[in-house]
């Protein structure tokens, strides 16, 4: 390939093409603007007092992904970052998060216009036309909802982003600019190491600039690895490098031998390659048992293709003649991080999800467009049906995008979508149970947990809500049982911890109450449930202890009516009617007007004299 950089004389031109993307990323995308938050981002992004709290901004570059949780071994500080200035900057709606989302789109797709057009100049009608038809098609493509609808598919756009960015100022040797870019990637999402082979592919097989060259200039990223890896031991200490908490729920390749896993994943690759070309049938969770694995290979069509498939991609990418051209590029867009996300060389967090493809998928449509130009050059009737088929692709993957965009509206719409294309998915059926039980339709919840049951029993989740069903029914011996199956399953399981503690409180348990509640505050350190636990404290005539948990979390900051009434209660338990009268008056001049606290201030005036 006669490789060389691109002259931007036409600027007028790039920046439609910006105006362009931005256009229609919100025309196709924008009916999400209104969706609420669902699935992930509840816990991931909207119920997490760490990124409400402007003062916690830098801590977050030294904390898991999953609030108190290491085990998980993510760690995407800049993602997390920008959710707290989504937060702190234009509030809690979930409208400035999508917005947001549907912008870092627009420039993702503009930035793969750019680097299209930077590698392959527009010499020929062909070359243009090459870069037009991958921006388009990247921009509309269906299997990008979840990761741009789904607020939590920011880190997919976020690491995109910046690998592109990357890669630009590396190819145009701007080395400091090209780390500084690469350690905010690695800081959006892990994925974004995989930027480092594209770059080299790039420089070694494009450019054609020799290899130990391209490998003595790619020295310069050990510096932001290492400051990234140090970081991510900060926050996940040992969880950085080794085995993380995932479930057999999530992925049940991590629990199976390893021919079965490698077998799986290419039948996997298959259905990836499916919703690729036909984006049709599209689903928010394939989690347990939504993919059976395949224990035989050769009785497995799918991952014979799946082997096909992923051995023309190795070679295009070796082959000489192949890997200068723009094949060998599609080739290495998709392969590098697909095989990050692939369980084909290691287990990952799940066995597939389509905001995965987000990056991989940048290879699919440069193929797709190599493909369509291909025709531009053989003549008139070729060339109409070129841009008949791009015109046609368009449309198709907009419109499929747009309408799946209605399905991410809300939790129901979502999880109903998700069984009618999953329907094995165990993850969602429990995600539905809890969604009934909200709404207070128990038969709808039991029906979900029915079917959930038969999928796979032995799910923490599964047996925390069969708990609640059972104390709803008044059953609290069972839900007691199912309560700790759950937290047997899972240590790490809060929702129970808390629905033990309000089983106990309703039976006058106060000591087993309050050591779940203790549990809660350490995992989850809410105002709610410092409260409720110091008030079981005090019930236990322990008021000392209360006062010491409430200094702990809170220290002399109590401009809060409720947290001072709490203060105050727990000096008159303890007998300090001065104390007492302080904070309770406190508190009443705050506005908290509970009959409990003018009787308790009465007594204390009528103690002290």
């Amino acid at each position: 390939m006669n490789f060389q950089f691109i002259n931007f004389q036409k600027k007028h031109e790039i920046l439609l093409v910006f105006f362009v993307s931005l256009i229609l990323s919100f025309m196709f995308f924008g009916n999400g603007i209104s969706g609420d938050f669902v699935f992930d981002d509840v816990t991931i992004v909207q119920n997490r007092g760490d990124l409400t709290d402007p003062s916690n901004f830098f801590n977050l570059f030294i904390s898991p992904y999953h609030q108190n949780t290491p085990k998980s071994g993510l760690y995407r500080p800049l993602t997390m970052a920008t959710y707290s200035l989504n937060h702190n900057i234009f509030g809690s709606s979930p409208i400035s998060f999508h917005v947001v989302n549907i912008l870092i789109h627009a420039l993702n797709s503009f930035l793969v216009f750019c680097l299209v057009i930077y590698l392959f100049p527009p010499k020929a009608e062909t070359s243009k036309f090459l870069s037009y038809a991958t921006f388009l098609l990247f921009l509309v493509h269906p299997i990008h909802t979840e990761a741009v609808t789904s607020i939590v598919g920011r880190a997919e756009l976020l690491a995109f982003f910046w690998s592109l960015v990357t890669v630009y100022f590396f190819i145009k040797k701007d080395l400091l600019l090209s780390s500084v870019s690469f350690i905010f990637a690695m800081f959006s999402k892990e994925i974004a190491l995989m930027a480092l082979p594209i770059i080299f592919y790039i420089d070694w097989a494009l450019i054609k600039n020799k290899f130990f060259e391209v490998a003595k200039r790619m020295a310069v990223f050990a510096l932001p690895l290492g400051g990234y890896f140090l970081l991510r031991y900060k926050a996940l200490g040992a969880y950085s490098f080794g085995e993380t908490d995932t479930n057999i729920v999530s992925n049940v390749l991590i629990f199976v031998s390893s021919p079965e896993r490698v077998f799986t994943a290419l039948k996997v690759l298959v259905l990836y390659a499916e919703k690729l070309i036909w984006p049709i049938h599209l689903s928010a969770d394939y989690s347990y048992n939504a993919i059976p694995t395949v224990k035989n290979f050769f009785a497995s069509l799918s991952s014979i293709t799946g082997l096909i498939m992923l051995a023309g991609l190795a070679v295009i990418l070796v082959l000489r003649k192949t890997r200068s051209s723009g094949f060998g590029f599609a080739a290495a867009l998709f392969l590098f991080p697909y095989l990050m996300i692939s369980n084909l060389v290691l287990p990952v967090g799940t066995i597939m999800g389509e905001r995965l493809m987000y990056f991989p998928s940048l290879g699919f449509v440069v193929a797709a467009a190599l493909v369509i130009a291909g025709f531009l050059n053989k003549g008139k009737t070729y060339k109409i049906a070129a841009l008949f088929l791009l015109v046609f692709l368009v449309i198709f993957y907009g419109v499929r995008t747009f309408v799946r965009n209605k399905d991410w509206r809300d939790s129901r719409t979502l999880f109903y979508q998700t069984v009618k294309e999953s329907p094995n998915s165990l993850i969602t059926r429990t995600a539905l149970a809890g969604l009934h039980i909200r709404a207070n339709e128990w038969d709808l919840a039991k029906e979900q947990l029915e079917a959930a049951r038969k999928i796979y029993e032995n799910h923490s989740h599964l047996q925390n809500l069969l708990g609640v069903v059972a104390d709803h029914e008044g059953n609290l011996a069972l839900a007691e049982e199912k309560y700790k199956k759950s937290l047997e399953l899972n240590p790490n399981a809060i929702n129970s911890y808390i629905n033990l503690a309000d089983l106990y409180l309703k039976q006058g348990r106060l000591e087993e109450a309050s050591d779940n509640l203790l549990k809660v505050v350490d995992f989850y350190a809410t105002t709610e449930f410092v409260m409720r636990y110091s008030y079981t404290q005090i019930a236990l005539n322990k008021p000392d202890k209360a006062l010491e948990v409430v200094n702990k979390y809170f220290g002399s900051d109590l401009n809060n009516p409720d947290l001072s009434a709490l203060v105050g209660t727990a000096y008159f338990v303890k007998g300090d009617y001065k104390m007492a009268l302080f904070f309770l008056e406190k508190a009443l001049e705050m506005g908290n007007n509970a009959l409990e606290i003018k009787k308790m201030i009465q007594i204390s005036d009528e103690k002290l004299g």
